[in-house]
């Protein structure tokens, strides 16, 4: 399994994926994707020679990104990595390579100074397995929180300095 950088013939695997990993994401269109991409600091994709397997979108602080989500961490971490979203094929699940993507997440945080990852996991409605892998790899529960989106989300970091 090799990770890389998405480029624009990964378009239509990242919505289709998106789209069949709602609601643990949140909806994306074509119109939403280009503006998301644009904004993000990586959009990473986790293939094989077979077949792309996972994607994952990143920001880093000072963004224009528009979520109350991001702007939460924003407000009290000023050296973060932001993972908004990331999806794992369904054929490809527990078999490392959200792992595997984290893990190079990790890496690329500490190459550019960033002290802890952030991300958030719905609690309403609940992702379970989600939260599950999160808190396996080390991020550590902040609070729930109502998001913009109507949904009830757990805020997580991964601080760095210990991985």
């Amino acid at each position: 399994m090799i990770i890389r950088e998405a480029g624009p013939g990964d378009d239509a695997f990242i919505l289709a994926l998106n789209a069949s990993s709602e609601p643990a994401l949140g909806p994306l269109d074509a119109s939403s994707w280009d503006r998301l991409k644009t904004l993000a600091f990586r959009v990473l994709v986790a293939e094989t020679a077979a077949e792309r397997l996972a994607f994952m979108v990143l920001f880093r602080p000072g963004s224009a990104y528009g979520s109350d989500n991001y702007a939460w961490f924003e407000q009290r971490f000023e050296r973060h990595l932001y993972i908004d979203r990331v999806a794992v094929s369904p054929s490809a699940m527990r078999q490392g390579i959200g792992r595997r993507l984290y893990q190079s997440v990790c890496t690329l945080a500490r190459e550019l100074g960033e002290t802890r990852l952030t991300a958030e996991v719905n609690e309403q409605p609940p992702n379970p397995e989600s939260l599950a892998f999160h808190l396996a790899f080390g991020f550590r529960f902040l609070l729930s929180r109502p998001s913009g989106s109507g949904k009830v989300v757990a805020m997580l970091e991964r601080p760095l300095e210990d991985a």
